[in-house]
């Protein structure tokens, strides 16, 4: 299966379930939170569209992607989407499609570094506040 032909709505699908897996593995693992509301609350500072669209356009700031990983969330970011046409929901579907993406050919080590980057990136902003 190669992911160029996928709809990029079905990549963002299936990165959203990649990133909500890796934000719970993450706090369970990692954190010292041991209530679920607790646990549930802290997640939405790394599964919002808004930490989505700050986190990737930090990411391109930076110059962490490559050339093709900027080329598959940019398709993400124009797909249109019968939800919201917001620039935080684009921006965050792009995102989605990118880890979707890398999801399906494998690229489980470029997840991981992109996920350790989120993390770090979630952990030192203001994104805590929000």
């Amino acid at each position: 299966m190669n992911p160029d032909f996928i709809n990029p709505l079905v990549l963002a699908y299936l990165g959203d379930s990649v990133l909500e897996l890796l934000v719970r593995d993450y706090l369970v693992k990692e954190s010292e939170l041991k209530k679920v509301n607790e646990l549930c609350q802290e997640a939405t500072h790394f599964v919002s569209s808004l930490s989505h669209e700050k986190f990737i356009l930090h990411l391109l700031e930076i110059d962490f992607l490559t050339e093709k990983e900027v080329g598959i969330f940019k398709r993400g970011r124009n797909t249109k989407t019968s939800k919201r046409d917001t620039k935080e929901h684009r921006y965050s579907t792009g995102f989605e499609c990118l880890i979707g993406h890398l999801y399906l050919n494998e690229c489980k080590d470029r997840i991981y570094e992109i996920f350790d980057e989120f993390k770090r990136y979630v952990n030192e902003t203001n994104l805590r506040q929000i």
